[in-house]
């Protein structure tokens, strides 16, 4: 986001950002303290039903970080919005497996944070996966994207 922002919505994008570190480092302790804790926690992976309340939440990642599989993402068309103690990050997860550079999934998300005592926590995360236009050519290499945060 080239655009200044207000210091309440560089923090939500901060907290965003952590998000994505524990993500792609699979670290379940990390993922589990980006969480609010909140009894409504709502997680929605891609093609998934939706997993509410922080055990069923956790366990999700828990188990995704078990696979051993490690994922880098690349987030473009990022935008922040802050109403109180609510912050929403829109974003496009544009996922390789990590070393490579071939696109996998592109997927649309929206993050959701709760200004909590411990700052912005998620409370839900909903992932989409973005369905290949056959009209479009098939470049599914990574760009690089001065607008985007790419995360290893």
């Amino acid at each position: 986001m080239s655009e200044a922002i207000d210091p309440e919505a560089r923090a939500v994008l901060a907290a965003n950002d952590a998000f994505y570190w524990a993500f792609v480092a699979g670290d379940s302790l990390r993922m589990d303290l980006m969480w609010a804790g909140h009894p409504g926690d709502t997680c929605i992976h891609p093609g998934a039903e939706a997993l509410v309340g922080p055990m069923n939440v956790q366990n999700s990642w828990r188990r995704m970080f078990a696979s051993g599989e490690r994922l880098s993402i690349r987030v473009t068309d990022v935008r922040v919005d802050v109403y109180g103690e609510i912050g929403r990050v829109t974003l496009v997860e544009n996922v390789s497996a990590r070393g490579e550079h071939r696109l996998v999934a592109r997927v649309a998300c929206t993050n959701l944070f709760l200004r909590t005592d411990d700052g912005w926590r998620l409370t839900l995360h909903h992932g989409s996966i973005i369905a290949d236009d056959d009209d479009e050519d098939d470049d599914d290499d990574l760009e690089p994207d001065p607008d985007s945060s790419e995360f290893n």
